[in-house]
């Protein structure tokens, strides 16, 4: 199938601000795909899975109406799902939108790998968001441990911790990246860490932050879109 005959099941497409990540707080545009190979216990964007309880809506577009619905003013854009990895085809579209000047960042679960975007050549080109679910997501056993091993300064790796029982796996993945960096001679990518809306104190994350040496360049993030919206407002 040809780029211009291929098409993707598109959600939703918005203008906001990035709500976390190391974008946290810019003006970027979202393109939220359909379909997801995981179910977390915390998901926040169900209505973007298939076989949910809502039905999952969307429209089937090429990359030139995906572009064309684009805002020109804002160069950023904030590839999701679902997730987006699943999707057919989704290293052309990457590649279109950098050659119409955005920098994408793609937002991943951590249970499709990534080697793909950089085999690619899509490198310089996007920036990952990798989520590693903690045990108390209920997928922590679908994680593929090469993707934290194949990253870049520019890509971030993204920590939601639930109960204390993620803070063992975390600090252990976190140690062993540094390791596997540090004898590579490269640098590290970005760590931050999360807490599952209304179910963990972010206190708590803070106190770790400043106790655990592997955290001494860890941020804390939080839900930026929640506080300035309703936590289950869509589009924002």
């Amino acid at each position: 199938m040809s780029m211009a005959e291929r098409k993707y099941r598109v959600v939703e497409m918005f203008r906001s601000i990035d709500g976390e990540g190391r974008r946290g707080g810019m003006s970027a545009q979202f393109v939220r795909l359909a379909g997801c190979n995981l179910r977390c216990s915390y998901c926040d964007s169900r209505y973007a899975l298939y076989g949910e309880e809502e039905e999952c809506r969307y429209r089937e577009m090429s990359a030139d109406e995906i572009v064309e619905r684009l805002d020109r003013r804002i160069g950023r854009i904030t590839l999701t799902g679902g997730e987006p990895l699943i999707h057919g085809g989704v290293t052309d579209l990457l590649r279109r939108f950098s050659a119409e000047g955005y920098e994408t960042n793609v937002e991943t679960n951590g249970a499709v790998p990534i080697g793909p975007l950089w085999e690619a050549g899509l490198r310089d080109k996007v920036f990952c968001t990798l989520d590693y679910k903690l045990p108390s997501s209920g997928v922590e056993r679908r994680m593929l441990m090469d993707n934290y091993f194949c990253l870049g300064a520019r890509d971030v790796v993204k920590f939601v911790v639930g109960d204390d029982g993620d803070i063992a796996p975390m600090l252990s993945l976190v140690e062993r990246m540094e390791r596997h960096y540090s004898a590579h001679g490269e640098p590290m990518p970005q760590i931050y860490i999360g807490v599952v809306w209304g179910l963990y104190d972010a206190r708590r994350i803070v106190e770790l932050m400043l106790d655990e040496p592997s955290l001494s360049e860890a941020r804390l993030q939080l839900q930026m879109h929640k506080f300035i919206w309703s936590p289950d407002e869509r589009g924002v």
